[in-house]
């Protein structure tokens, strides 16, 4: 099978802004961009946009375009990127465990360095070629302690000229909403959803909406 080439679309077109103080980190979109439904970061099914456009609804409206955007992340401070610059696939799925990275985003820590970021989320963990265990086993070259897995975040303060917590996401895509509905932070409140028609999903906006307030 002849294999499938990708190169990152959008990590040049959007470096991260010096002004930002938090940061949002995948690992790259999936091959077939044409299909997307925005040229911009998780703009294939925008999950994580439309997620933000019901946790603050005052910042970013419908329907969604990159310069709406664009904008809400000027105005929160945040900034987004991803962990792989270039990788083959197998098959031009969307799936991190299809996927055979060739170029890492190596200049994610001099950016971090040359801006105010103090916190970093990654919307995968520590599984194959997930965002966190790319960043930090691959880029850093560290190792995931128990205390790392059980805590979903760690204190990094020897790299950046400065303390920067790096925290694993529960991730945005709806195709997670069943790990969503088994973890324990959910189960402690999913009494206070009962009423609604898309319990996880609103317990996610919440989440969210928490995180980057």
């Amino acid at each position: 099978m002849e294999k499938i080439i990708t190169r990152h679309r959008h990590l040049d077109q959007y470096p991260i802004s010096k002004d930002a103080s938090k940061l949002i980190v995948g690992t790259i979109h999936p091959h077939n961009h044409d299909t997307f439904q925005l040229p911009f970061f998780y703009g294939n099914k925008n999950s994580i946009w439309e997620i933000f456009a019901d946790a603050f609804p005052s910042l970013l409206s419908r329907p969604l375009t990159v310069d709406k955007i664009l904008s809400f992340l000027k105005k929160k401070k945040i900034a987004v990127s991803d962990t792989i610059v270039a990788c083959e696939r197998q098959a031009s799925t969307y799936l991190d465990n299809d996927l055979i990275p060739t170029e890492l985003n190596t200049a994610l820590v001099e950016q971090i360095k040359n801006s105010n970021i103090k916190d970093v989320y990654f919307t995968s963990g520590f599984g194959k070629n997930n965002a966190f265990k790319l960043f930090y086993v691959n880029i850093l070259h560290r190792k995931i302690t128990p205390e790392i897995r059980k805590n979903r975040k760690v204190v990094v303060d020897d790299v950046f000229g400065r303390k920067v917590t790096l925290h694993v996401l529960y991730s945005p895509s709806g195709s997670a909403n069943v790990a969503w509905s088994a973890s324990k932070m959910y189960r402690q409140n999913a009494h206070l959803y009962k009423e609604s028609k898309r319990p996880v999903y609103d317990f996610k906006v919440n989440y969210y909406r928490e995180l980057f307030k």
